[in-house]
């Protein structure tokens, strides 16, 4: 996963806009929110964490996760209202790897990558 964004929050955003992408199958069922929250020693970690979550929810929960209602980020810790749909989510993702992990400051924002173990 690519993703580049304005704002850090906006990160964690497209990070979880691309997941449900991935995990979306069939029609949108009941909307469902969820809290959630991640904590990693870094931005990056906490990016692989936030993604590790999202993919409990929808193996747990059978969570398509389509957007955040609200979101608080600290260096350290997301805390945030998951928006999505009960479906069938595919199982393709096992979570998020440290291989080639990064979050940065880019000359247009913040510039995230991460390596899905599938």
């Amino acid at each position: 996963m690519e993703i580049q964004a304005q704002t850090p929050e906006a990160v964690f955003l497209e990070a979880l806009r691309a997941l449900g992408e991935l995990l979306g199958a069939g029609g949108p069922g009941e909307q469902i929110r969820r809290p959630s929250r991640a904590e990693g020693s870094d931005r990056a970690a906490l990016l692989a964490a936030w993604i590790d979550e999202l993919v409990y929810l929808a193996e747990t929960e059978d969570l398509v996760p389509e957007d955040v209602e609200t979101i608080e980020l600290s260096e350290r810790e997301l805390q945030a209202t998951v928006c999505g749909y009960r479906g069938s989510p595919r199982h393709l993702v096992k979570g998020a790897t440290y291989h080639e992990l990064m979050f940065e400051r880019s000359r247009s924002g913040y510039h995230a990558t991460v390596v899905l173990d599938v």
